[in-house]
């Protein structure tokens, strides 16, 4: 979870969007860290079955959404109480993930962002699979770890 730490005090009262949300792990753990929300995007309807029970039995604000990432976020205006943006996103594709622009390019165009919003998204190490430019978002940071390295965008 070495993201949290990139994040920092950035968690704190913030929405947070997980894409690839797997079990919601990112999702869970953005709200013990001092998350407002958190939005899960999973195609697995099994997995957001889980998420959303357990958000239940633990009374945290997690949403699920079943749903491929790139059918999910367009969604999400609709799903999101009152036209809140998000201050946090966060991305985990699968490892042998090959759509990193059009992932970009998705959020850039159509997640609901708040103002200085965070962007993370993982990807395999020694790569660069960022190539388009973006209307909101700018290349802020890469961070490595290991096999895995995060690269960060914030809104401009």
């Amino acid at each position: 979870m070495a993201f949290f730490n990139i994040a920092g005090a950035r968690i704190e009262g913030a929405r947070f969007l997980d894409l690839f949300a797997g079990s919601g792990v990112f999702s869970f753990e953005a709200i013990s860290r001092g998350a407002a929300s958190a939005v899960a995007i999973e195609q697995d309807r099994k997995a957001v079955e889980t998420i959303v029970r357990l958000a239940g039995e633990w009374h945290v604000p997690v949403t699920g959404i079943a749903a491929d990432v790139f059918a999910g976020i367009p969604r999400l205006a609709a799903k999101v109480a009152d036209g809140a943006l998000f201050d946090v996103v966060y991305a985990d594709p699968p490892y042998s993930f090959g759509r990193y622009d059009e992932l970009l390019d998705t959020i850039d165009r159509l997640a609901p962002l708040a103002d200085g919003a965070l962007v993370a998204i993982e990807h395999q190490r020694r790569s660069d699979p960022f190539t388009i430019e973006c209307k909101r978002l700018k290349a802020a940071r890469r961070a490595e770890y290991g096999e895995i390295w995060i690269t960060l965008f914030e809104t401009a």
